[in-house]
């Protein structure tokens, strides 16, 4: 009897045994559930954060319009960019701002365009400058100084010239400025003229 009784007891130690060990599993279980959320939350937010702190530490890194204004002359007057060519990049960023003709485009915009860092970009620009290619215009955007460029003169097409009056003129040889027929008073010169300021007008819009 003593030993049934003894059997008796350890079965019912085992059987709670086991319901305890099955609501230590479920708790342990409903703990895990419980934090996976709160882990991908900190881990996205930890990695937001991280994404902040690399675009703050560029931001001040990278100088502002005007910290690289004060650029030696001589660095300016042979700058180029390393693999590029020069020419092909000059008539390129010409080529944009001309399209925006008297509006003109934020020197930011066209670098990221045409993929150059701010530093190499000011400096392009600060060269074109000085070769009187385009003009420069400070502006205060977003709490920050930077410049609009503006094309200094507008670019003369081949189509242009090859629609000037004076190449097909009967009388061109007797053309002079104080002679009878003179380019200072030719209809034909004053038509040609007013027809091309229209024609680069249309094509500053676009």
């Amino acid at each position: 009897m003593a030993k049934k009784t003894e059997k008796s007891t350890k079965t019912e130690e085992k059987k709670a045994k086991k319901v305890e060990e099955k609501k230590t599993k479920k708790t342990e279980e409903k703990k895990k559930a419980e934090e996976k959320p709160k882990k991908a939350e900190d881990k996205k937010t930890a990695k937001a954060d991280k994404k902040k702190a690399v675009e703050s530490k560029k931001k001040q890194a990278e100088p502002t319009d005007e910290e690289l204004e004060d650029i030696d002359e001589k660095e300016i007057e042979n700058f180029e960019i390393e693999g590029l060519d020069m020419e092909k990049l000059k008539t390129t960023v010409l080529d944009h701002v001309a399209k925006r003709g008297d509006d003109g485009m934020f020197q930011s915009e066209l670098w990221k365009k045409l993929k150059l860092s701010s530093r190499d970009g000011s400096r392009l620009a600060l060269k074109l400058e000085r070769q009187h290619l385009i003009k420069r215009e400070k502006i205060l955007e977003d709490g920050r100084w930077t410049y609009k460029l503006k094309i200094a003169h507008v670019p003369v097409s081949t189509q242009s010239i090859e629609s000037a009056p004076c190449l097909i003129c009967p009388v061109e040889q007797k053309c002079t400025l104080e002679g009878e027929v003179s380019p200072r008073t030719c209809p034909l010169i004053e038509q040609w003229v007013l027809t091309e300021f229209a024609n680069s007008k249309k094509t500053s819009k676009k």
